[in-house]
């Protein structure tokens, strides 16, 4: 990542709460700022274009092999969804997909379905562990967790108004060092 990529993640993260009228430690779902961006979001179980046998493929036979995926039909952008992912598992991958969207993120590969006006999109290695830092941001941002964890709110407590999993909320207070800047006032 580029000098500076980490601190414009929480400055991005700050505008899209201030943009949607929240303040800057206040939680924002994932389904709500895809609404705001107007990018819809399906579930692969929902698309009726889509084979029965793709669906049970990537549903049923390998659920863990892909988590969300955004596509391009004609003009605008939509997010598809494996089902099987609930929860922060649900709100990683929706942010993940719009943080590309956020970065202006070029696809690495493009796959067309020219009958149905639809392109897949892979990314590189740099641009996916952008995508997951600003999500990371986004859904923690680093005054929030702050603020969180100054107040003495549980994890749990955290995860569930956060709409994120126990995975993220730890590598969140680990990479931003929020936990040693509390001790260190503390003392």
């Amino acid at each position: 990542m580029e000098r500076g990529f980490k601190s414009r993640c929480e400055n991005i993260a700050k505008g899209l709460r201030l943009e949607l009228g929240l303040s800057s430690v206040d939680p924002l779902p994932p389904c709500f700022l895809s609404a705001h961006l107007d990018v819809p979001i399906f579930a692969l179980t929902e698309i009726d274009d889509v084979d029965p046998r793709d669906v049970h493929q990537l549903v049923s036979v390998d659920p863990n092999a892909w988590s969300a995926i955004t596509v391009s039909v004609g003009e605008r952008e939509a997010i598809i969804t494996n089902p099987n992912n609930k929860g922060g598992r649900f709100s990683t991958d929706i942010m993940h997909e719009l943080a590309h969207l956020l970065l202006g993120h070029e696809p690495s590969t493009m796959f067309f379905m020219t009958e149905k006006d639809i392109a897949l999109r892979g990314f590189s290695k740099e641009s996916e562990d952008e995508a997951n830092w600003l999500a990371g941001a986004i859904l923690l941002p680093r005054e929030a967790l702050v603020f969180l964890r100054s107040s003495r709110k549980t994890e749990d407590e955290i995860c569930n108004d956060y709409e994120v999993s126990r995975q993220l909320l730890q590598m969140r207070i680990n990479v931003t060092g929020v936990d040693s800047q509390i001790k260190r006032r503390h003392r």
